[in-house]
């Protein structure tokens, strides 16, 4: 598992765990993209039949309440719609354009 994907595990079972308030968007782009694809599309992207082994963790992380974002510019350069991705996934207009408007509702980016 990426290293990144156990963070945000671990940051959304801490907030589950402490019972504390907050949300947790993780939004998908560019290179790293392809973590999000269901099985048939992962393997067709990634020329693999072993279907995505990141599905795993992030059904978890969402059924945590995690919030998985695909920015909308991939996906349109890579072709990719609602059926190419891991039920729950959501799509957004651009990773950076969402990463402004969260900021401006007071959201804060963690880097990795």
């Amino acid at each position: 598992m990426p290293f990144a994907l156990g963070d945000i595990n671990l940051l959304a079972t801490n907030l589950h765990d402490w019972n504390a308030k907050g949300r947790i968007i993780v939004i998908f782009h560019g290179d790293a993209a392809y973590l999000i694809l269901n099985d048939q599309s992962y393997d067709a992207n990634r020329h693999v039949a072993c279907g995505n082994p990141y599905k795993k963790v992030l059904n978890e992380v969402m059924a945590k309440g995690v919030e998985l974002e695909l920015c909308g510019a991939t996906a349109r350069s890579q072709h990719w719609g609602n059926a190419n991705l891991i039920p729950g996934v959501k799509v957004n207009i651009n990773a950076m354009a969402r990463v402004t408007e969260l900021e401006q509702d007071g959201f804060t980016m963690i880097y990795q």
